[in-house]
């Protein structure tokens, strides 16, 4: 019996799927508390230089300083008037600095000062993560091959800890950006890892159910993160916070099943079988007493197809690697961004997690209303309201601050639900227009594509750190909104996939 009729005679999404697919959300939480803690970990405080008679842990009025920073053209927070002579100002570097209190107690910049000359290094700290989750997406694909996806899970669940306990207690900046970074590798690893035993278990017609299902407990830790961050305010009891409940999956990781496919794709059949016929008694089916899988051969993937049908698929191709690299810049860039519009960092980064739970709520209908249609709108949306920030803040004038960063904050979510639509849109539209032969291997080239927009997104958002403060704000918007736009206009060039059959 194929694989897809055991499924299909089993229930494909019985009690046993559903208690497996539980098993597998539960570390989600923990993984979405990893990817975006830098902005909470590697935060930039208020700050100024530091006097001698002050320390550098004291609370301070950021505006009530004993002299003058208009003084100093272009002050920048690294410059200590020190005196004058006649008319010229005498401005020093600063040793020392002291760092506003209002909002964390220690971040990574404020234990190892990276700011003036060494402001790129909390950037740096931030791409380095995403940087990894690329070399583990092909490093933890590759154990899972050869390995088995259970063994490969168990490895990267204690490494995580690991790494992740390891980089609370990190002596200096370097030892923290290596750990971050094997930190970054095994949260995609294990995402990946979870993410394929789970689906590989689930009838097909539930797939994009649950595939959107795992999103959302990932928008939960998202959500939860701001919270663990608010009550901690110390970046290295966060980082052993989001870690700590790694240890809860190895309690249960023994109930986790090894992949039936992987099982069968190895000649392990009897192995394959034990599984389904488990699966069957939880779900209280009966398979017939001859019962045994076969494994049905896939047809191996040949890049010379690609050739022969160069035009169609080449435009499809570069089309979805360029929305892929859109989307994941924007999602992640807008998610980071929580920190750099202005208003209460934890409040700003709660609601952008929590817009996700009705962005996912469009996702669920993408069966009724199409993949095209949803995409586009959510790339649209994303876009405009980037583009729209820029135009708040160029024509809205005499505004108080704490206005506009209610409505910076407004379009911020606006945008991060668009984001988040394309986002989950983007994973199933693209898979279902390649080619059966050559599916695998384009949709990994298209996920690499949005890796790399992941690691550039840190640097678009604090770009605002390199430029004068006017653009602080703006330029980022420009990126992000252009990127995505641009991307998903040409996305109508790409067929709608929704209710045919799969090339």
């Amino acid at each position: 019996m194929k694989f897809d009729e055991a499924l299909d005679g089993i229930g494909g999404f019985g009690k046993y799927q559903k208690i497996q697919f539980f098993l597998a959300c539960v570390p989600a939480v923990v993984i979405a508390l990893h990817q975006l803690a830098s902005v909470f970990i590697a935060a930039t405080p208020e700050y100024r230089c530091a006097h001698n008679s002050e320390d550098e842990t004291f609370d301070f009025n950021v505006s009530a300083l004993h002299y003058n920073r208009s003084a100093i053209q272009d002050y920048s927070g690294c410059l200590d008037y020190s005196g004058s002579v006649g008319n010229d100002i005498i401005a020093e570097k600063c040793e020392r600095f002291v760092y506003s209190r209002e909002y964390f107690t220690r971040t990574i910049v404020t234990d190892w000062d990276l700011l003036c000359g060494d402001k790129f290094k909390s950037t740096l700290s931030t791409m380095v993560y995403m940087g990894g989750k690329l070399v583990g997406n092909f490093l933890f694909g590759l154990l899972s091959d050869i390995f088995g996806r259970k063994k490969t899970l168990l490895l990267a669940v204690l490494l995580l800890t690991a790494f992740g306990l390891g980089a609370a207690f990190s002596p200096n900046y370097y030892v923290f950006v290596v750990l971050r970074m094997g930190v970054g590798a095994c949260a995609s690893g294990l995402y990946m890892c979870l993410f394929i035993i789970s689906m590989e278990l689930i009838g097909k017609e539930y797939r994009l159910m649950t595939g959107v299902v795992i999103c959302l407990f990932f928008s939960l830790g998202y959500v939860l993160l701001s919270g663990i961050a608010f009550l901690s305010r110390n970046w290295m009891n966060t980082q052993m916070i989001i870690t700590f409940p790694m240890l809860l999956f190895l309690s249960y990781y023994w109930l986790v099943p090894e992949s039936a496919r992987w099982l069968l794709s190895k000649n392990r059949v009897a192995e394959a079988n034990e599984i389904v016929q488990k699966a069957a008694k939880v779900n209280k089916v009966k398979l017939p007493k001859d019962f045994t899988l076969e494994y049905d051969e896939p047809p191996k993937a040949k890049f010379s197809e690609m050739i022969r049908k160069a035009g169609t698929l080449c435009t499809r191709f570069v089309i979805i690697c360029l929305n892929w690299f859109a989307v994941s810049m924007g999602y992640y860039g807008l998610s980071l961004n929580s920190g750099n519009i202005g208003g209460n960092i934890y409040i700003n980064f709660m609601l952008s997690g929590a817009v996700e739970f009705l962005a996912y709520g469009v996702c669920f209908s993408i069966n009724k209303l199409g993949r095209k249609g949803p995409h586009i709108f959510g790339m649209l949306v994303g876009g405009v309201a980037c583009i729209a920030t820029v135009l708040v803040d160029h024509f809205v004038k005499g505004v108080p601050e704490e206005k506009m960063n209610v409505y910076f904050v407004s379009l911020n979510v606006v945008g991060k639900f668009g984001m988040t639509v394309a986002f989950c849109v983007i994973y199933l539209w693209s898979a279902e227009m390649y080619p059966t032969s050559l599916r695998t291997s384009l949709m990994g080239l298209s996920a690499m594509a949005g890796r790399v927009g992941q690691i550039l997104s840190p640097l678009i958002t604090d770009i605002g750190n390199f430029v004068p403060k006017k653009y602080s704000r703006l330029l980022p918007a420009v990126i992000f909104g252009v990127s995505v736009i641009l991307s998903g206009l040409l996305t109508f060039l790409l067929p709608e996939t929704a209710d045919r059959e799969l090339p």
